[in-house]
């Protein structure tokens, strides 16, 4: 008999290489991403776009962002990481910001204090 207590369950969630949402997504716990998203993705916990991976959105939002894949939004995380097969497009607000040798960033970001993550003063 398997006891729960004192453990705390985390939930993943998973889009296959063959999915393909159209419309924003928001999720709790663990997201990866091997399909195609079209909108906004927002995720309370860690987001990972696998190599296969695709979201063309206006917003992504989450706690720690790994990228292998391709995202064309506007990104605001506390920790994001691009691997070298990452492909980035648009404005990043990150605390902190890891990427590695070979990966694409179009765009601009402003990393490694608090402030980033707060939203830009319209004029």
């Amino acid at each position: 008999m398997g006891r729960m207590l004192g453990r705390r369950e985390r939930t993943l969630t998973y889009l296959g290489p063959e999915t393909e949402v159209l419309g924003d997504l928001k999720a709790k716990g663990q997201v990866r991403i091997d399909g195609l998203v079209r909108g906004s993705v927002l995720v309370e916990g860690e987001l990972e776009v696998g190599p296969t991976g695709r979201v063309e959105g206006e917003r992504v939002e989450a706690k720690v962002v790994q990228i292998h894949g391709e995202v064309r939004a506007d990104l605001v995380a506390e920790k994001v990481s691009l691997s070298k097969t990452a492909r980035f497009t648009g404005t990043l607000r990150a605390q902190a910001l890891d990427v590695e040798a070979g990966a694409v960033f179009v765009g601009q970001s402003v990393a490694g204090e608090q402030r980033a993550l707060e939203a830009p003063k319209e004029a």
